[in-house]
């Protein structure tokens, strides 16, 4: 077995996308998702990424480790560490795979096997835009357009979320999705037991574990822009003042995008 390759680089950790004192957890994990689409090849597409988030990612530097742990014939293994400048510290951890697109001849065809269904919620187009960010929200969500179907925090009698997310045009151009965008995305909306809770807690993702399940260009654009995507998330259980919480992005025809699993702290 040939020894790892290892490629570092430097990332700034932008002011205006906190989420309290750090930056918003869907950020480091589009960074790490991007460390390894500059150094992967180009017919390998990403699959999934799991990650720890073990300190606050401050604003300001920070150094991007980012390692081929493993390349395979159909597969690879990165491994990515975000190491806080100021004092060496690692803030978050966690693996990338990447694969090639295998057309494979299956019995009953892959296609017949997932069982997951959308939500039956209203279509994007009828679901106005709520101003979500500060006071209300925080920071990092003044930069995203959401669509909440179900009530609000503190407004609600289920720890459950279907709503509308996007990045609108104003935050980053494009009509079309991709890697990074989609397995940062669905760590967007608020935790599902808000809409629930007398008074919001404070929290915290411990670990954040995502699928992604499509190309991202085959996600239609709607009007020219990238196509909103509708997020269902709820809780599963919760233990000891850790709750486990999926989360699911679909396209608006049905089409499941990402599932991510997430094991969410509450602080106090």
């Amino acid at each position: 077995m040939s020894e790892p390759h290892t490629f570092e680089s430097r990332w700034e950790v932008p002011d205006a996308w906190q989420q309290g004192k750090g930056a918003w957890g869907g950020l480091p994990i589009r960074r790490m998702v991007e460390a390894v689409v500059e150094h992967e090849q180009s017919d390998r597409e990403v699959r999934s990424i799991s990650a720890q988030i073990p300190e606050p990612v401050l604003v300001g530097k920070h150094h991007v480790k980012t390692t081929l742990v493993r390349s395979g014939s159909g597969m690879s293994m990165w491994q990515v560490e975000i190491v806080r400048q100021e004092g060496n510290l690692i803030v978050v951890r966690g693996q990338v795979v990447t694969g090639v697109d295998k057309q494979l001849e299956l019995d009953p065809p892959a296609a017949t096997w997932g069982i997951a269904c959308p939500p039956t919620i209203s279509r994007h187009e009828d679901v106005p835009i709520a101003p979500v960010g500060p006071p209300f929200g925080p920071v990092f969500s003044q930069h995203l357009e959401y669509r909440p179907v179900t009530p609000l925090p503190t407004m609600g009698d289920k720890a459950l979320v279907h709503g509308w997310i996007n990045i609108p045009q104003r935050t980053e151009a494009g009509s079309h999705w991709n890697a990074a965008q989609l397995l940062s995305i669905v760590d967007a909306w608020w935790p599902a037991p808000f809409t629930l809770m007398k008074a919001m807690r404070m929290v915290a993702t411990v670990s954040f574990s995502a699928n992604l399940l499509v190309d991202p260009e085959s996600i239609e654009p709607v009007l020219g822009e990238r196509s909103p995507l509708l997020h269902e998330a709820s809780v599963s259980s919760v233990h000891g003042g850790f709750m486990s919480e999926l989360r699911r992005l679909w396209t608006p025809d049905g089409q499941l995008v990402v599932e991510n699993l997430q094991s969410i702290m509450v602080i106090k």
